[in-house]
């Protein structure tokens, strides 16, 4: 349950999205193991490792083109087909977190402005929300090419907020990343969500504290007073 209940519902809430709004980690995971089924070498958690590397990035392709050449195997026409079944399984494997879609429907019921910020790239941001069909919640979505910072970076929260022509300080933050979101959430005045039950890292930093922690999705139905 959530640490404590607040009285009102807020006007402005920007959401992260993956492992927030749904399992990223398991559709990420998903789509590795298919990658190494396909070129018969490897685990699919030899290639995730790729991906967490920070050599290319968590999104970028080349991290499939290593996985390939360090084992020998790099062709290019296998590593187009690669790269297609990653991307095509990613997507088929996301589906929300139980209470998404119906919490979010009783937030736009309540009149309350949403946006995204998230620090993945717009077409794949854009992607990711058409798969999971929540789209039309969310006024607009703030990716690192459009503010040209990433998280923890203040500029990108001020910008995501500028979506819904607040200030950061009056919209609430909800996210899976104590580092990344809840902690300069709470140096720019915002309200802070933990989304624990997406944090899979679970690395624990005692002293950044939200102001409230999930441990589903649809805990923020009491927390904000939702109507059902």
């Amino acid at each position: 349950m959530a640490d404590t209940v607040t009285g009102t519902i807020p006007e402005y809430v920007l959401f992260d999205m993956d492992n927030t709004l749904y399992d990223f980690y398991f559709a990420k995971t998903r789509s590795c193991e298919a990658v190494a089924d396909l070129v018969g070498c490897g685990e699919g958690m030899e290639l995730f490792r790729y991906f967490m590397s920070g050599t290319h990035g968590f999104e970028h392709h080349n991290n499939i083109r290593d996985f390939m050449g360090d084992r020998g195997i790099f062709e290019p026409h296998l590593y187009e087909e690669a790269c297609a079944v990653y991307e095509e399984v990613k997507l088929a494997s996301l589906a929300l977190y139980p209470g998404v879609e119906e919490t979010l429907r009783l937030l736009a019921d309540a009149g309350v402005s949403m946006a995204i910020v998230t620090d993945a790239e717009s077409p794949q941001a854009e992607k990711r929300l058409a798969a999971t069909r929540v789209r039309d919640y969310f006024a607009g979505v703030m990716t690192p090419d459009q503010s040209g910072v990433r998280k923890p970076k203040p500029e990108m929260f001020h910008a995501a907020a500028a979506i819904l022509k607040c200030s950061v300080h009056e919209a609430w933050l909800v996210g899976d990343s104590p580092k990344r979101e809840i902690e300069p959430g709470n140096l720019l005045g915002m309200t802070t969500v933990y989304a624990k039950y997406g944090d899979w890292i679970g690395i624990p930093y005692p002293r950044i504290r939200p102001h409230y922690t999930l441990q589903s999705f649809s805990d923020l139905q009491d927390i904000m007073h939702l109507k059902k």
